[in-house]
């Protein structure tokens, strides 16, 4: 797992875990704490992690074990039943819209309350929110559903060399925040896909069966993941199920149309 300080966000591609980056100019939210993910500290902003510490900081909370320390990483997890948290939240969040660009001002809180949806048992759902903020159809680099909130990495409609990270907490989008592309600059054709070819409507079932398939002993869902293939026939989008038990993790993989391709665990 690569860590940039610069984004707000990093998910281990192994275990599924999404983590927090917190920097000294970046404070761990409100938001953040009421669901009780994983912080990567990085004192300084110093250069770039790459490596297994981080992944293993965070497995090491997940499964209850408590804190844990690798290096200058540090991993923190509260207790999972903050996870179960149903009222809606108070403090209000950036809220993006295709027009907003620049400093986020008052004009951007949202106008009402903020009620947890659970992408989980309907994925539409945040299907839909993306589609009232950026218009369709939507250009997707990933997109990462946890089970109250969700990231998506989507073409700017307005400049096609770029892609930028919307948040999406409960029911509001937040102002996007540009990310890095790299070597993925030069092949962003081939990465990205249209949400128009997907059925949300599939998520559900993949989760019961991904869990079915791994059958970990206490596991549940940490993330399902939705980016382009290399090794896909035609480079399709795949879907990917993890799953996080207290001994093991796992994920399975689906193609785009809910057929299964493999299961590591």
């Amino acid at each position: 797992m690569q860590l940039d300080p610069e984004r707000e966000f990093v998910t281990c591609q192994f275990c599924g875990a999404s983590s927090f980056v917190q920097t000294q100019k970046r404070p761990v939210t409100q938001q953040v704490q009421a669901r009780a993910m994983p912080v990567i500290h990085v004192p300084h902003a110093a250069g770039l992690l790459s490596g297994c510490t981080g992944a293993i900081a965070i497995i090491g909370g997940l499964v209850g074990l408590g804190g844990a320390v690798a290096g200058v990483v540090a991993a923190v997890w509260a207790s999972s039943a903050a996870s179960d948290i149903t009222a809606p939240l108070t403090t209000p969040v950036p809220v993006a819209t295709a027009a907003t660009t620049g400093t986020a001002t008052a004009q951007d809180a949202p106008s009402g309350p903020l009620v947890e949806e659970d992408y989980f048992a309907d994925a539409t759902r945040a299907k839909a929110r993306y589609e009232k903020v950026l218009g369709k159809p939507i250009m997707v680099k990933q997109l990462t559903l946890m089970q109250y909130y969700a990231t998506l990495e989507a073409q700017d409609p307005k400049n096609r060399d770029h892609v930028d990270s919307y948040k999406l907490w409960a029911n509001k989008v937040e102002r996007p925040s540009p990310v890095r592309l790299g070597g993925d600059k030069q092949q962003l054709a081939q990465i990205l896909f249209s949400l128009d070819s997907v059925d949300f409507k599939l998520v559900p079932q993949l989760i019961k069966r991904a869990l079915s398939e791994l059958k970990l002993e206490e596991g549940k869902v940490s993330n399902v993941s939705l980016e382009r293939d290399g090794s896909s026939p035609g480079r399709e989008p795949i879907w990917r199920v993890y799953i996080m038990g207290s001994r093991d993790n796992g994920f399975v993989e689906f193609s785009v149309t809910g057929e299964k391709r493999r299961a590591i665990q």
